[in-house]
């Protein structure tokens, strides 16, 4: 996985799974012998989030390990789930267990549980098995068919091929030079001469300095700074992250006047704020804003897919007490997602904060395609471990699904423009203070993913059981 690319360890990785599933004797063994997989798969995987933990003043930094290893002992039941109902099946039809068939039968229970990861419990399809080709933009096109989960699915085949002898191998060889070649022959150029000129600022604030009192109007001054350098009368829109403004943003707070001064001449200021009512008791909204020049907010979305006990502590009104010692506090749930259309004639867009980029298939508003997605986010909780460059790998991945360009505005990184191909254009690398000037790329045609969302995977499976009866027609001895 992002950011260090070891495909051999891939390969290792996944035939090692398929071997202990194949040496299981029993399905219920088989189920732990993938959680026990699956346990380790996890906790390297997603270690990055004992960052957070440590954020001054680390209150909670004793809850990091044990918090840690229990998610990845959770997220180790898919890949144990996978194994006990290949094996159930393969027991069941036993025309099924040829070294062909009970590898297309896994692949396809693999697939089956990386989808239930993306939805149970409000889902966490973090690092799914087709981020392993994300060094390779080509490799990611089948995406803007099947989306990410049929892109696993094919992977999985690719990377267990081993197992199933040399034939195996090499056709797996064949196939991701076929993929290769007919993704980049699929990636066209894109024209971007047109597109309005967009402003993205990283102000590379530590997340232990964000939120102190002595900080806080010399911050919002900076990104004011940032953002009015030389160009900005060109611009459509400036664009900061996450929750930029270290403060709650109120209808008529003061701070609104002072942002104000980032707005381009006819243009916008969209940004990231912790959104509250003039009514205290409403709550607060973790939001994207649409600042005017007059310092009015002119539209907003409220986010909807909160972090658990990170941003969203269940039922915290009706357990103020309790949910006042589990953590700092609790946004509320935004009402669904929207499409902003923008009175300057900026393009209209579907924004999503942060955690969401990583969730196929729920990235636009209903109603009217967006012409661009706007994802902001704040990745200083998490140093310089692998977790922003994982995550920066979702944003490319929900661009090819839906075949709409992104800007990507991060506090501490990776700030990206990606086009609707997930090719990054140019990027701020982490703990980089700086700002980003790009027109906005065009979108493409919608992709079939885009129409259909994981119906398409459907397809894919159906595809794989007639190549798979195929097969084993042309194996079958002819009678003399």
């Amino acid at each position: 996985m992002p950011p260090l690319y070891w495909l051999p360890l891939a390969i290792v990785g996944i035939v090692a799974y398929v071997w202990l599933w194949q040496a299981a004797p029993t399905p219920r063994s088989a189920f732990w012998r993938g959680l026990a997989w699956g346990t380790g798969h996890f906790a390297v995987g997603s270690y990055w989030i004992l960052e957070a933990f440590y954020v001054p003043p680390a209150d909670f930094a004793l809850l990091g390990p044990p918090i840690v290893a229990g998610l990845a002992v959770v997220l180790g039941f898919f890949p144990g789930l996978a194994a006990w109902s290949a094996r159930r099946i393969v027991d069941r039809w036993p025309a099924l267990a040829g070294r062909y068939s009970r590898l297309v039968v896994l692949a396809i229970a693999w697939m089956v549980a990386e989808w239930l990861r993306g939805h149970v419990f409000t889902g966490y399809p973090w690092n799914p098995l087709g981020h392993v080709w994300s060094f390779a933009t080509p490799l990611l096109q089948s995406a803007a068919l099947f989306g990410v989960y049929g892109l696993g699915m094919l992977t999985f085949i690719v990377l267990a091929a081993p197992t199933a002898g040399w034939r195996a191998s090499i056709g797996a060889l064949v196939a991701v030079g076929l993929a290769g070649w007919v993704g980049q022959s699929a990636m066209a150029a894109v024209d971007n001469s047109n597109g309005p000129w967009i402003r993205i600022v990283q102000p590379n604030v530590p997340q232990s300095q964000k939120y102190r009192p002595e900080t806080r109007a010399r911050q919002v001054a900076k990104l004011v700074e940032m953002s009015r350098q030389p160009g900005f009368d060109r611009l459509a829109a400036v664009i900061w992250p996450e929750t930029a403004p270290p403060e709650i943003i109120e209808p008529r707070s003061v701070a609104l006047r002072i942002m104000a001064q980032a707005v381009p001449p006819g243009g916008l200021l969209l940004t990231g704020a912790a959104r509250a009512t003039s009514q205290p008791e409403d709550g607060v909204w973790n939001s994207l804003l649409v600042i005017d020049g007059t310092g009015a907010i002119a539209a907003h979305y409220d986010k909807v897919h909160l972090v658990p006990l990170g941003e969203y502590i269940p039922f915290h009104k009706q357990m103020a007490p309790v949910s006042g010692l589990i953590g700092r506090g609790s946004f509320e749930v935004g009402e669904g997602r929207v499409t902003l259309v923008p009175s300057n004639g900026l393009p209209s867009f579907s924004p999503v904060i942060c955690y969401e980029v990583i969730f196929p298939a729920a990235v636009t508003g209903p109603g009217e395609r967006p012409q661009w997605l706007l994802n902001v986010t704040n990745d200083g909780w998490f140093g310089l471990s692998s977790g922003p460059y994982q995550h920066l790998t979702s944003a490319r991945l929900r661009t090819i699904e839906e075949g709409l360009p992104m800007i990507r505005a991060a506090n501490t990184g990776v700030s990206a423009v990606i086009d609707a191909y997930g090719r990054v254009l140019t990027s701020l690398d982490m703990q980089q203070e700086g700002i980003i000037d790009h027109r906005l790329p065009a979108p493409r045609v919608a992709t079939p993913y885009a129409r259909w969302g994981d119906w398409t995977l459907l397809t894919l499976v159906a595809f794989l059981l007639v190549l798979l009866a195929g097969v084993r027609l042309w194996k079958r001895p002819q009678p003399q």
